[in-house]
């Protein structure tokens, strides 16, 4: 699964990015383009397995998808992608033509694969 190499990629560059940074990780969130063939529920179970025995272990990975945005360079339209098959169908797919004059477009948004941020739990405190 390709998954798995994303997100052992994903730890390798945020742990030692983490480790001057006291406290527990919560969450690591991921924007993922739509355009990016990856299963959340994959990339989901790789980290839970990829990150045991790291400072990552019981933390959540959040992912935000980022929608496909395309630009015209013949009519000069900037906006979402048409799209084949109904809203919220898992195999709705972007068409790559303007929903205006069916020119090919540029891809503006929709191809990413980023960590977004990280959220840490305060450390404890040694006043006690």
């Amino acid at each position: 699964m390709h998954e798995y190499s994303v997100v052992d990629a994903l730890i390798r560059a945020v742990l030692p990015r983490v480790a001057e940074h006291p406290g527990r990780i919560r969450t690591l969130v991921l924007k993922k383009g739509e355009l990016r063939i990856l299963s959340d529920r994959a990339l989901g179970n790789a980290f839970e397995i990829l990150s045991q025995g790291t400072r990552l272990a019981g933390a959540q990975l959040v992912v935000e998808l980022v929608p496909t945005i395309v630009a015209c360079s013949a009519c000069g339209y900037r906006g979402a992608a048409e799209r084949l098959g109904e809203a919220g169908d898992h195999f709705s797919t972007p068409v790559l033509a303007c929903p205006v004059c069916a020119a090919p477009v540029d891809i503006v948004a929709g191809r990413e694969l980023y960590i977004d941020r990280v959220t840490l739990s305060d450390p404890p405190s040694s006043d006690a």
